[in-house]
């Protein structure tokens, strides 16, 4: 899991870059500190606002959409910025490794940021799939995202005969819409691109990936059947 990211804007290097640290629980859930002004949350982030389908939760709870409260904790910096400024990312990971990213798209970085929003919120739809987390590598290519769901969904065959490939399908749908409502709160308040395009890219790969999922699957489940 990423503890830390550092973000210099390649049209700007003299600036001092922009810091985030992650904190999280004992389930990987990432914990984020109350930094909003407003007595409520503003209209694109109420929980009733482009709600998902499959939302379990409710407003007295969280009034704010978990999803789009961490997205936009973390990304508020660049998330009116264009999606194809670039910028040199430096990565801590939980055991201290480090990795540098030069000339990445913002997109990029957003879409990362996305990823954990989603996955490792309260959202109850992306939580479901919080142990994909410890197959996906920082910033990862589409690839190796869906050869992490195939992994996570072999996992749960091999455990449990009653999961099929239906309903893996169902619950990829349902994960789309949350990349979709996503994508529309953001829209509702962002100004430029470079946030809309980062919830995007996991609203196309979605669709890639259901496409992809039964031979990945396939493959995962022949990988890991002698463990099992």
């Amino acid at each position: 899991m990423i503890k830390r990211i550092e973000i210099t804007f390649d049209d700007n290097p003299d600036e001092a870059p922009l810091c985030w640290d992650f904190d999280y629980t004992l389930t990987k859930s990432v914990n984020i500190e109350d930094d909003f002004d407003e007595i409520e949350p503003p209209e694109w982030g109420k929980l009733e606002n482009h709600k998902c389908a499959n939302c379990t939760l409710k407003s007295a709870d969280y009034p704010f959409c978990p999803a789009a409260r961490s997205l936009y904790s973390y990304a508020k910096n660049i998330i009116n910025r264009k999606s194809i400024d670039t910028a040199t990312v430096h990565i801590w990971d939980k055991s201290g490794r480090h990795l540098q990213l030069n000339k990445l798209p913002l997109q990029e970085i957003t879409g990362e940021i996305v990823r954990m929003s989603v996955f490792q919120s309260a959202c109850p739809v992306g939580r479901r799939a919080r142990k994909v987390v410890d197959f996906i590598p920082p910033f990862p290519a589409n690839e190796e995202v869906i050869k992490a769901f195939a992994l996570f969904f072999a996992i749960q065959k091999l455990q449990n005969s009653d999961n099929d490939q239906d309903k893996n399908a169902q619950y990829l749908n349902t994960l789309n819409d949350v990349f979709a409502n996503l994508s529309h709160r953001i829209q509702d308040f962002s100004q430029g691109d470079a946030g809309v395009n980062g919830v995007l890219i996991y609203h196309s790969l979605m669709m890639l990936m259901s496409l992809s999922l039964p031979k990945e699957l396939e493959k995962a489940i022949k990988s890991l059947g002698e463990d099992f």
